[in-house]
């Protein structure tokens, strides 16, 4: 006998199929008075890209020569390893140059690192268009973007990254079939010369991406690179939310969360004043981030031998007894560990995140739970949460680590963490990420409604039996609530969760008729009621009854909360179906499965 032999004879009266549907049964009154985020499972966005194959081998035969010659791993490069050439002239006179041939149609920006080695200017420039840019690059950091190769550039920038290091990038669009050109120049506006066959340019970590703006470095050998990330949605105000996993694309159905706030401003800005650099620095807008575009940070360790930290400048208020939690997107960089301080007298709270592993290390102070999930593309979002023990401020600390359960240690100036979208709420668990520039933002509540004939059209007041498929329930999340739009007096409540307590409640004339079965936080449940006879079987388990009391008389169904106060799912719906009959143990157990 199959699964679906023990079903239920009838069909379901109500079949709200979100995970598959993803929209809203036309009967249902939704709301949210503001945006909020989510994942659609569909939408992807380029993240690294560098067409350009051996990145850092410009000896490698891929790599032309025009009256010069390449040592190959002839000096420290700027991520302290002993990769980097030097581009030295020949006597000839003219240009002094390494190019590579590839086909470019549209907008592209190539990059580099370099660093003087007797000459103290290089230029970058797309062939075909001879579009460029010269740049000063002396030693002591005080470079800068010069004059224009022949023509013009869309753009063009310059960034000290230590140790004379200078990242030069120039971006150009129209192209078409043109070759990518690294010269090492006389001056600012001398290209072609005489050389002198011991001065010339370091060069290291070249890059070609067909985008408006340089991005981080990402090495290549045989192959170029083209990654792709998940993107995190925004839904408008008053649209329901259909989630997804970022990285899996399965469908979790409908996203129902509580009011929240952000406590923490710039949330994906660490660059700005709001947040301090220990023992780092920033750099802005260097990586796609989970949201799909370049507005990732990158937190870059100094040479120090210290520890290598950001902090929020302005306290943050807590309150004695509530729970608070940190969350944040993190993705290695040339360091495989973040670790996420609750800085404060009454929270005190630390966790080492293994960004290279995707698992949690050394935890201290007591943190009440902690996590790390992958959100696709080497990201993870990870979480703390603690209760305040009394009322005061707190700070976010989020540092680069080089090792598990160790803070200080002597960087290189060049490696870190990529973050962004740090969240600081109110809660014992994340929810979903809520932007913030210079202010504080809240996400209104959902609320997901069926009432008057949109209810009782499909509702038995006798009898009845409930399927519901709910995910990643945090806590004591609601995950439906039939009731006669009073508080407590007559309802049947669905909990899940994993915080323990009863997951079916029926509540008849004020009084408990039933109380059955036990919270988890994924799971199917079926629940029947009828006068005397309630039951529930969770994931297919042993069916829990209770053979006494009466059914209420009700008029409208919750989706996601409890009517009568702030109790929320805070977590997703696949799918809800109701029988119009109470159903066999056998059939709770078999709809379950």
């Amino acid at each position: 006998m199959t699964i679906q032999a023990n079903f239920p004879a009838i069909k379901p009266s109500l079949l709200l199929d979100f995970a598959n549907t993803k929209q809203l049964d036309s009967r249902i009154t939704y709301t949210r008075a503001s945006t909020a985020s989510f994942y659609n499972g569909v939408t992807t966005a380029k993240a690294e890209e560098n067409l350009f194959t051996y990145s850092q081998e410009f000896d490698n035969v891929i790599w032309l020569k025009t009256n010069s010659t390449v040592t190959a791993n002839s000096t420290t490069a700027p991520d302290g390893t002993s990769t980097a050439d030097t581009l030295f002239e020949t006597t000839t006179n003219g240009q002094h140059r390494v190019f590579l041939l590839a086909t470019v149609t549209g907008t592209y920006t190539i990059s580099t690192y370099a660093k003087a080695a007797g000459r103290d200017y290089v230029a970058l420039w797309f062939g075909g268009v001879d579009k460029g840019k010269f740049f000063y690059i002396p030693a002591g950091g005080a470079g800068s973007v010069g004059g224009n190769f022949v023509n013009a550039p869309d753009s063009a920038s310059i960034s000290y990254v230590g140790n004379d290091w200078y990242r030069c990038s120039v971006t150009v669009s129209g192209l078409s079939g043109s070759a990518q050109h690294i010269n090492a120049c006389l001056d600012a506006t001398t290209f072609s010369y005489a050389g002198d066959v011991t001065k010339g340019v370091h060069i290291w970590g070249a890059q070609l991406e067909q985008r408006s703006a340089v991005s981080a470095y990402t090495a290549t050998t045989t192959q170029a690179i083209t990654n792709y990330i998940p993107v995190l949605q925004t839904a408008a105000s008053g649209v329901a939310r259909f989630d997804n996993n970022p990285t899996t694309g399965e469908s979790l159905g409908l996203l129902i969360e509580e009011s929240r706030t952000n406590l923490a401003t710039y949330s994906s800005d660490l660059s700005n004043a709001a947040w301090s650099k220990v023992g780092s620095s920033i750099t802005a807008d260097t990586v796609v981030a989970p949201d799909g575009t370049l507005t990732g940070d990158k937190l870059v360790e100094s040479t120090a031998t210290s520890a290598h930290y950001a902090i929020n400048a302005s306290f943050i208020s807590v309150t004695s007894g509530t729970a608070y939690t940190i969350s944040l997107y993190a993705k290695a960089s040339g360091r495989n560990f973040v670790v996420v301080e609750m800085n404060s007298a009454a929270l005190g709270a630390y966790a080492w995140f293994d960004l290279a592993n995707g698992v949690v290390g050394t935890t201290g102070g007591s943190p009440s739970s902690t996590s790390i999930t992958s959100v696709g593309n080497g990201w993870y979002r990870i979480t703390i949460s603690k209760t305040a023990t009394s009322s005061t401020t707190s700070l976010i600390t989020i540092y680069t680590a080089s090792v598990d359960n160790a803070t200080s240690y002597t960087g290189n100036g060049f490696s870190g963490v990529f973050l962004w979208g740090i969240q600081y709420e109110a809660g014992a668990f994340a929810t979903s990420y809520i932007p913030t520039v210079a202010s504080q933002v809240t996400r209104a509540a959902e609320d997901a409604t069926m009432t008057s004939t949109n209810f009782s059209s499909w509702y038995n007041q006798a009898e009845g039996t409930v399927f519901m498929d709910a995910q990643n329930v945090a806590t004591g999340g609601y995950i439906l609530d039939i009731n006669d739009g009073t508080a407590g007096n007559n309802s049947i409540q669905m909990v899940a969760g994993s915080s323990g307590g009863t997951s079916y409640l029926v509540v008849s004339g004020g009084a408990t008729s039933c109380s059955l079965g036990a919270r988890v936080s994924v799971g199917k449940y079926a629940n029947g009621f009828k006068v005397n006879d309630f039951a529930i079987s969770i994931n297919s388990g042993t069916v829990s009854t209770d053979t006494s009391g009466t059914v209420p008389l009700v008029t409208q169904l919750k989706i996601g909360r409890r009517y009568s106060d702030t109790s929320y799912l805070n977590g997703t719906i696949k799918k809800i179906a109701y029988y119009p009959l109470k159903a066999t143990s056998a059939q709770l157990q078999a709809l379950t499965s």
